[in-house]
């Protein structure tokens, strides 16, 4: 790579050009040495295409790098003379990588060729092939012990990183899962937490709803024994207003047509006479008979009239067992005995109203 011109360029963007010089010239070494392979094993080509690929991305990046320091710049003049000067680099840098590919595609052809050549002396059973074989080997052991040495600790050197690299991203990953596994545990408290609360939760509603049955059938209960107690009750005035009284259910049809016919005719509205009138007209009817009649007639009248008082002292005895026994049962209804017995007499007051 020719030098780089820095007259007008920022410093920090000659740093990086300066950088990508030195770049530039280990691939040019990588891939002389890659020319120039005669007589190595294989590992080494490898290991110098492994090297120069690596390079080259390198060489990419910080292509790609100074690409976005170009995009930086804040005069346009220097934003042009680095994207000149890149423009340039990646020019020679498209060049180097076909001379990359190049090289390593030669030594790999000049490796097998070799290899090949030493493969059928060794089968033709020639002793100076097999010399010169063990004497190459030799040589380029020797020859190469130092770049061997070089290259297996540069080897070691980046097993160690990655490992290192390894470690380090395991450990970050390690305790990324204990920070999971710590909020985990924190949701799964939270979640058995939230689960013993919907449990009493549960617990109250079934008791709730246990109540409300029961309640329910307390209803139930409560509700036929008042259809029970209002039957009976029906039951016991229908008894006592139609099958005591002996009022048949055709006389509570035809009292409307009786009620209309003692409006239309008044003589149907006349009250029947009581009991001492009627036993008095008796009484003179008697006597009227017992004065003109025979004496087997005024016999006869006279045992009419002795049983007639004799029915009057009854009547009287009568209505004073019935007077003292209407006491009774006032004095029985004014003080009941039970709640049944009680409503029993409110009822036969009501009745007898």
């Amino acid at each position: 790579m020719p030098p780089i011109q820095s007259t007008f360029v920022p410093r920090h963007v000659q740093v990086q050009m300066d950088a990508l010089r030195k770049q530039y010239h280990g691939l040019e070494g990588l891939i002389s040495r890659l020319n120039n392979l005669t007589g190595s094993p294989l590992s080494v080509q490898q290991e110098l295409a492994r090297s120069a690929r690596e390079e080259s991305k390198a060489i990419e990046s910080k292509i790609e790098d100074l690409r976005l320091l170009a995009d930086e710049q804040d005069r346009e003049s220097d934003r042009a003379l680095v994207v000149a000067m890149l423009e340039k680099i990646e020019t020679q840098f498209k060049q180097q990588q076909q001379a990359v590919r190049q090289a390593i595609l030669s030594s790999k052809q000049t490796i097998d060729r070799e290899t090949k050549s030493e493969r059928e002396l060794l089968l033709k059973g020639s002793k100076s092939a097999i010399e010169l074989s063990e004497i190459r080997r030799r040589g380029a052991g020797q020859g190469n012990d130092s770049e061997y040495m070089l290259n297996t600790s540069k080897e070691h050197n980046e097993s160690l990183s990655r490992t290192l690299k390894l470690m380090r991203e395991e450990v970050e990953r390690t305790a990324h899962s204990a920070k999971v596994i710590d909020e985990s545990s924190k949701t799964l408290k939270v979640t058995v937490g939230e689960y013993h609360a919907y449990d009493e939760v549960l617990k109250r509603g079934k008791g709730l709803i246990t109540k409300l049955n029961q309640a329910d059938w307390m209803d139930r209960l409560l509700i036929g024994f008042g259809l029970l107690v209002f039957s009976l009750v029906v039951m016991y005035i229908l008894k006592k207003r139609i099958a005591d009284r002996g009022v048949s259910l055709v006389g509570y049809l035809f009292m409307p047509l009786r009620w209309f016919f003692s409006l239309l005719i008044p003589s149907l509205r006349a009250t029947p006479p009581s009991p001492e009138a009627a036993s008095e007209m008796a009484g003179v009817i008697i006597e009227k008979a017992a004065a003109a009649g025979t004496p087997a007639i005024k016999a006869a009248v006279d045992q009419i009239q002795m049983s007639a008082r004799m029915a009057k002292a009854a009547e009287a005895a009568a209505a004073v067992a019935a007077a003292a026994s209407a006491a009774a049962s006032q004095r029985a209804a004014a003080a009941p005995t039970s709640a049944v017995q009680g409503i029993l007499g409110i009822l036969d007051k009501i009745v007898g109203e």
